[in-house]
C-alpha cells in the first residue's frame, strides 16, 4: 500500500515539476516580449522597437493549413486546434506554447533529442510542448506539427504533400 502511495506522489512531483518548467519559459517568454514593447503616452514617440514581430500564429496557421486535409477550430482549453479528420495534429495556446500528441515513444525521442519538453500537464503522456520564444522558434514548431501530420497520413494511408 504504502508503495503506492509513494509511486502516486512521485508522479504528482514529476508532473508538477514539468509544468513548472514549461509556465516558467512561458513566463519568461512573456516578460520578455512586454519588454520590447514600446510605452506610448504623451509626447512619446515610436522608435525602432516599435516595429512588430511578425505575427507567429498567423505563419503558423498560415503554413499548417496549407496542408491537404488540415481544418482548424477553438481548441477547448482556448487556442486553436489543428485537425486532420478527426485526429488532433496539436493545438496552439496563443503565440507562446504549441501542444502536440504523439506515441510515448516518440515523444521520449523528442525530449532527448532537445525538439520538445513534456507536457506542461501531463508530462508521462505521450504529448510534448514546444515553447515559441519569437519568430526563430517557428521553424521548430512547424517540423513537430510535419511529423505529427506525416504520422497521421501514413496510418490513412494518404500521400503527403
Amino acid at each position: 500500500m504504502w508503495r503506492d502511495r509513494s509511486r502516486r506522489l512521485a508522479g504528482y512531483a514529476r508532473t508538477l515539476g514539468a509544468a513548472a518548467r514549461v509556465w516558467l519559459i512561458v513566463l519568461r517568454i512573456q516578460l520578455a516580449r512586454r519588454a520590447r514593447r514600446p510605452v506610448f503616452g504623451i509626447g512619446a514617440r515610436p522608435g525602432p522597437a516599435a516595429e512588430c514581430a511578425p505575427d507567429i500564429t498567423a505563419e503558423l496557421r498560415r503554413e499548417i493549413l496549407g496542408w491537404p486535409g488540415v481544418t482548424v477550430a477553438p481548441h477547448r482549453y482556448g487556442g486553436s486546434e489543428f485537425r486532420l479528420g478527426k485526429r488532433e495534429l496539436g493545438h496552439l495556446h496563443g503565440d507562446y506554447l504549441a501542444d502536440l500528441p504523439f506515441p510515448v515513444r516518440v515523444r521520449e525521442e523528442l525530449v532527448a533529442a532537445g525538439r520538445a519538453l513534456p507536457h506542461h500537464i501531463l508530462p508521462l503522456s505521450g504529448w510534448v510542448s514546444y515553447p515559441i520564444r519569437d519568430a526563430d522558434a517557428v521553424p521548430g514548431a512547424l517540423a513537430l506539427f510535419r511529423l505529427a501530420y506525416e504520422r497521421a497520413t501514413a496510418k490513412r494511408g494518404t500521400p503527403t504533400a
